[in-house]
């Protein structure tokens, strides 16, 4: 590889790294917006190891939207990130994830870890997801009784679930 193409590729990893950081973030954040802007338009899914698989970004989307509502806080940390450039518009991954979600309506709370499989495209200069998936190591569950009260501190799911509520929405 010529000096100008490793550069070309490092800067596509560090694009890929950010855009799949970016992608944790809205989700946790329910940034639905923003995490829209994450995926091609013809992305296809394949969540809980492959039980919740959709195709098309609104599809997608619309199961993100359902299925991580501001009555779950969640957070998904991001591991590793084993990038590989194919070529100059396809690219793909494996991440480690470790995650947390905890319902509050049904006083559950799971944590779980799973390897990521993302494919990604490079469409007008932008790195955008391809396909997305991931297959679980393991995956905790604990029911949380009357003694195990859940309390949040000042976090931004409590801001939007407060704004959530002003709006009456």
């Amino acid at each position: 590889m010529t000096l100008e193409e490793r550069i070309t590729r490092l800067e596509d990893i560090e694009a890929i790294r950010s855009l799949q950081a970016k992608y944790q973030r809205c989700l946790d954040t329910r940034d639905f917006n923003g995490l829209s802007d994450c995926f091609a338009e013809d992305v296809v899914s394949s969540y809980g190891n492959g039980r919740m698989s959709y195709n098309g970004r609104e599809a997608v989307l619309s199961f993100l939207r359902k299925a991580m509502t501001l009555k779950m806080p969640s957070s998904h940390l991001i591991h590793g990130g084993e990038i590989d450039v194919k070529d100059v518009s396809n690219a793909s991954a494996k991440w480690y994830l470790e995650d947390y979600l905890l319902h509050r309506k049904y006083k559950v709370k799971l944590h779980g870890a799973a390897i990521y499989d993302v494919d990604y495209v490079k469409r007008e200069g932008c790195w955008l997801i391809k396909s997305i998936g991931y297959k679980r190591c393991y995956e905790y569950v604990e029911l949380r009784g009357i003694v195990n009260m859940l309390t949040l501190g000042k976090t931004t799911f409590l801001d939007a679930l407060k704004a959530k509520k002003k709006s009456g929405r």
